[in-house]
């Protein structure tokens, strides 16, 4: 696999100053921050469409960028795909224009194919039609594949699902872990949304003011205290795998491990894994599993991290997977709560969103 290593710096007229040195561990990688952060910045030097003051950039074995030794991989030889968030389609030109417009470089020894870009994104009904006749989604998923068919070595997204609405980000999100499933592309996207990260990125790097703040896997990086994901936000976002589903007399049951999850209607049970997400504060905790009330879901976890803020406190708890919930200062003394307690959550059915 080739791992990405970036360290660059550069100062803008405006005075912004980017300061920033990474490496990729893992095959989809995000960069996490707020606007004016600097994340598309560094992917412009990792394309090339930017000369940082210094920089060292490294893709596998691969030099893109080595100030010192004066050398800069030309934009057309770096084998960078990149997506941006408005698309940039030729309108003039139909999706099949478009899209073969990314097979222009023909040194390339395994270019990918044609057909299946096609296949695996379902352009195939749409190659005849023009991008102002399509949805952004359409649009998006053209952009995507013209991008793979320059048969890239790196995928940069920035902000890919930025202009979409919820339904349309959902069915995005889908193709990009399909695009990643199938050709194993290590992957860079900007992204400000906890679940699009928590979902595709199997590391992260969050940014602020041109530096990087903190590295590591998601969960890891989003629980920490002083993640730039607790400020101006209800703090980690649920998202909880659903490999396994199934109907139980009138309700929908999934499967978490070999605990159940009691579901939202379901509309289509053939369209799996699936997603449901919800907020740490629809979660309650009981150091007891409790009967007799009327909220359904009891899974029982361990408390792995306690993140104290201050008003809040937010309880890190494996479930079979992550479940953050969110409980006063209070509750949290009276409960006793410790790294290595057995707690119950208890989650409302209907604060469940499905997310395919």
């Amino acid at each position: 696999m080739n791992f990405l290593s970036f360290q660059c710096q550069h100062q803008f007229s405006s005075g912004f100053e980017i300061d920033v040195a990474f490496k990729t561990e893992g095959l989809v990688t995000s960069l996490f921050g707020p606007s004016g952060s600097g994340k598309s910045t560094v992917l412009a030097m990792i394309s090339g469409l930017l000369s940082p003051t210094f920089g060292k950039i490294r893709l596998g074995s691969k030099w893109l960028l080595d100030t010192d030794q004066r050398f800069c991989e030309p934009v057309e030889n770096r084998r960078v795909g990149v997506v941006f968030q408005d698309q940039l389609l030729f309108p003039h030109m139909t999706v099949n224009v478009n899209l073969r417009f990314g097979q222009k470089n023909e040194n390339i020894k395994k270019p990918f194919e044609f057909n299946r870009v096609v296949d695996v994104l379902e352009l195939g009904s749409l190659l005849d039609r023009y991008p102002n006749n399509l949805s952004g989604g359409e649009r998006q998923r053209v952009a995507l594949g013209r991008a793979l068919l320059s048969s890239p070595e790196i995928l940069l997204m920035d902000e890919p699902m930025g202009a979409l609405d919820d339904n349309l980000k959902l069915r995005v999100l889908a193709y990009l872990e399909r695009v990643v499933n199938e050709w194993k592309i290590p992957t860079l996207f900007v992204s400000h949304g906890q679940a699009e990260v928590r979902r595709l990125a199997d590391w992260l790097i969050v940014m602020k003011k041109g530096k990087v703040l903190s590295v590591g896997k998601p969960d890891q990086v989003l629980g920490s205290s002083t993640s730039l994901a607790w400020t101006n936000s209800v703090g980690p976002v649920n998202l909880l795998r659903i490999e396994i589903a199934y109907k139980r007399d009138d309700c929908w049951i999934g499967k978490i491990g070999v605990q159940e999850l009691n579901l939202p209607p379901l509309k289509d049970l053939n369209l799996k894994p699936f997603y449901v997400r919800c907020l740490p504060s629809d979660l309650t905790l009981s150091v007891q599993d409790v009967q007799g009330l009327s909220t359904r879901n009891h899974l029982d976890g361990i408390v792995q991290e306690l993140v104290e803020l201050s008003d809040r406190v937010l309880v890190r708890v494996d479930v079979g997977q992550t479940l953050w919930a969110e409980v006063t200062p209070q509750a949290m003394r009276e409960l006793k709560l410790y790294r290595g307690l057995s707690v119950t959550c208890l989650l409302k059915t209907r604060s469940l969103k499905i997310l395919w």
